[in-house]
């Protein structure tokens, strides 16, 4: 399971840093990848943002190609779009149809723009994170942000492409899947599928869950379809797995003292490895808080698989789950 995921994660580097074409052309079937093209587009406040885009392999039906904006762009796009064109050429169970990806990214050559992206992706806290019981300084771009993607980037993509409104996916890994769930929450009506993978909904002592339970659905929310998804290893972590991680992380550090940030091997582990931020509790409670609300809801829980090593899998469920009919 580990050396599939690794391979799937390095193919999706691979042409996620390569330098995309600067021009959007329909694709064709049977390439071997899904021509990536990326151009820059600014916010309301003047910030510039990198916008992916994999061009739907297939002609357009009558209402429009469906479509599916994901967050950090950069990393998980491509991911996407390969998903799609592998199960268009060879899918028998994982049906697909063809459609528009678009990552909205940041201008940079790597995958995250981590302080950009925790701004961007949180609505604003003074609550202490858990283990670490550091106060976030700068987040809080929550509405900024998805606004962004409502009033600059759908109308950018609804010109490039034919577009049906009906048929809109928003996604997100991690504070990505957090930023996906709260539109559910504060903008149903912007989208009608919803995939969040390994969602971070410990955000502010997990107050979305709290709006969940308070939740009187809107007709947008029930009929809303939600995706989520999460490795086991992401809470409930064995020991060996932990002593694993140790001993890569003193590696890294020993060959590049920066590589930790100054939280070191501690804070390394404290950020991604701590069972308290319920990371499997809270996506399955609020998997089933929204399904006992009537909203359309599948949850996959991964065994032995971390918070980065289950992407591929979340992808490879959920892109087929927003592409049905």
């Amino acid at each position: 399971m580990k050396s599939i995921t690794a391979i799937a994660l390095l193919l999706s580097a691979a042409f996620t840093f390569a330098n995309p074409a600067h021009a959007d052309s329909p694709a064709r079937k049977n390439k071997p990848f899904l021509p990536i093209a990326s151009h820059d587009l600014q916010s309301a406040e003047g910030l510039s943002f990198r916008i992916i885009v994999a061009p739907p392999a297939g002609p357009a039906p009558a209402s429009g190609y469906p479509v599916i904006y994901i967050m950090d762009g950069n990393a998980w796009a491509p991911t996407a779009a390969e998903v799609i064109r592998t199960n268009l050429d060879f899918g028998l169970r994982s049906k697909v149809e063809p459609a528009v990806v678009v990552g909205i990214g940041y201008p940079i050559d790597g995958g995250f723009d981590m302080k950009r992206r925790f701004h961007d992706l949180t609505t604003a806290s003074n609550l202490p994170r858990p283990v670490t019981n550091v106060i976030p300084t700068d987040s809080g771009g929550y509405e900024k942000m998805i606004r962004f993607v409502q009033e600059r980037v759908k109308p950018d993509i609804e010109k490039r492409f034919p577009i049906d409104r009906t048929r809109q996916t928003l996604a997100g890994h991690s504070l990505g899947g957090l930023f996906t769930l709260r539109t559910l929450i504060d903008h149903p009506d912007w989208f009608q599928t919803y995939l969040a993978f390994s969602p971070s909904i410990w955000w502010h002592d997990a107050a979305l869950i709290k709006e969940a339970l308070a939740l009187s659905p809107n007709p947008a929310q029930r009929g809303a379809r939600v995706y989520i998804g999460i490795g086991e290893l992401e809470e409930y972590k064995t020991a060996d797995y932990e002593a694993e991680n140790v001993a890569a992380a003193r590696a890294r550090l020993a060959a590049d003292p920066k590589a930790l940030g100054d939280g070191g091997v501690e804070g390394y582990m404290a950020h991604f490895h701590n069972r308290q931020n319920h990371m499997v509790d809270n996506a399955r409670d609020m998997a089933r808080i929204l399904a006992d609300k009537g909203l359309k809801v599948r949850y996959d829980q991964f065994p032995e698989e971390d918070h980065f090593s289950v992407l591929p899998s979340q992808i490879g469920r959920a892109i087929p789950f927003a592409l049905s009919k």
